[in-house]
């Protein structure tokens, strides 16, 4: 560890960067492209269900549904558990506005339950604290990569009588007490954009192991068209979300990586989680006990300035940037301050969503979660890429961290 900070003209620790170009590919999805491409099957065909039924057995589900988004599954879970006009759905403020998207998108109303203190997941006493008679189902969200505390929230769930949902957006490879994300709720969404630990480019996939929902699914994805014609007349409806071969014979190639990757990622992050837990002012995320797999998307801790000689977060995160650690704050602000739940819908005649005609809408600007805006305030995101670093940038990394917690005081 060298003696002076990269911010004021010292050696940074990571001079050589840490994290490889993504999207990672090779031979594989190249031979692929062309199969395909010399198929002339190059709309939603063979590849599409080939990886359906991979991707599903590889989280545990019975049932999969392709499309081109994570936001369009979220939806079509929703719409094949029949959530819709007049139901609430509650979910976290601490998560993409793609998770509402997805809920607003099939009719109903999002309710939103904070999350845990040191966590990035909900609270389960405030998803209980939450509903209301109209709720109909729990979203969670399994921010990162990392388990929400399912066996809770799904006793919760069974007193109530509603349905669990999973926004598994992060979850490929993850699992909770050794069954994997996406196969806990009723259905599940995964997105497979860019920036995802499994990516091609845009796309996703929905979940269950009941084939009603799958074949209501289906409808949503597909133009209205059952899979198992099982669906009911009136819920054969939808729009145009197919995924095309192309995208299905990448993601079968990057399936074949994914294990061994997270397997990587783990390793690297119990390091990071072994050096920031001996640094005052940095505290780890929780992680439970039955979170038995994480992906890690995400990487999150928690800073705190009163223990860095009052340094601000932007201030340590310019620190460790300049040291070579692409570190930054995640969400600026949780999700429910988003534009779309802060304009007043009321006062004009446009009102794109469901519940903005209700006469008793919620509204989200008086809402107030503490956890999740002091979240907002006090986290520091490492990402999924920074996880597949060799062992050796790995430990440049830990000393980057602990070279500015040592000279913190230099940073006032």
């Amino acid at each position: 560890m060298s003696g002076r900070l990269a911010l004021f003209g010292g050696k940074p620790e990571l001079a050589q960067g840490i994290a490889d170009p993504w999207p990672q590919f090779d031979q594989t999805e190249e031979t692929m492209l062309l199969e395909v491409l010399r198929s002339r099957n190059w709309n939603h065909g063979p590849m599409c269900l080939e990886f359906e039924e991979k991707f599903a057995h590889f989280q545990d589900a019975a049932y999969g549904v392709v499309c081109n988004g994570g936001t369009n599954a979220l939806e079509a879970a929703c719409r094949g558990a029949e959530i819709g006009i007049g139901d609430e759905v509650i979910t976290s403020p601490y998560t993409f506005h793609g998770t509402c998207m997805g809920i607003l998108a099939a009719g109903a109303t999002v309710t939103f339950a904070d999350i845990a203190p040191n966590s990035d997941n909900m609270d389960p006493d405030a998803i209980e604290a939450a509903i209301t008679p109209r709720t109909k189902a729990i979203m969670v969200v399994h921010f990162g990569g990392l388990a929400c505390d399912m066996r809770r929230i799904q006793s919760i769930a069974d007193r109530h009588d509603l349905v669990v949902l999973e926004d598994a957006c992060h979850g490929w490879g993850a699992a909770y007490m050794e069954k994997g994300l996406g196969s806990w709720g009723l259905a599940s969404g995964f997105s497979f954009q860019r920036s995802k630990n499994m990516t091609c480019g845009e796309g996703g996939i929905a979940l269950t192991n009941d084939e009603d929902v799958a074949d209501r699914m289906n409808c949503v994805i597909n133009s209205g068209r059952p899979r198992f014609d099982r669906a009911p007349e009136g819920l054969r409806w939808g729009g145009n979300h197919r995924m095309t071969d192309f995208a299905a014979a990448i993601l079968l190639c990057q399936l074949k990586r994914v294990r061994k990757q997270t397997d990587i990622r783990e390793q690297n992050a119990a390091m990071l989680t072994r050096t920031l837990s001996r640094i005052d002012g940095i505290e780890p995320v929780d992680r439970l006990q039955e979170a038995t797999r994480a992906s890690w998307h995400i990487y999150s801790a928690r800073y705190e300035p009163e223990e860095f000689d009052g340094v601000s977060r932007e201030r340590f995160l310019q620190a460790l940037r300049a040291e070579g650690v692409p570190a930054g704050g995640g969400y600026t602000e949780p999700v429910y301050r988003n534009p779309i739940f802060q304009n007043d819908w009321k006062a004009g005649s446009y009102r794109p969503f469901a519940w903005t005609t209700m006469d008793d809408a919620p509204d989200y600007r008086q809402l107030r979660l503490p956890n999740a805006e002091k979240a907002c305030k006090d986290r520091i995101w490492l990402s999924q890429t920074v996880l597949l670093a060799s062992e050796a940038k790995m430990t440049e990394l830990c000393r980057a961290f602990e070279k500015v917690r040592t000279h913190a005081a230099d940073l006032r």
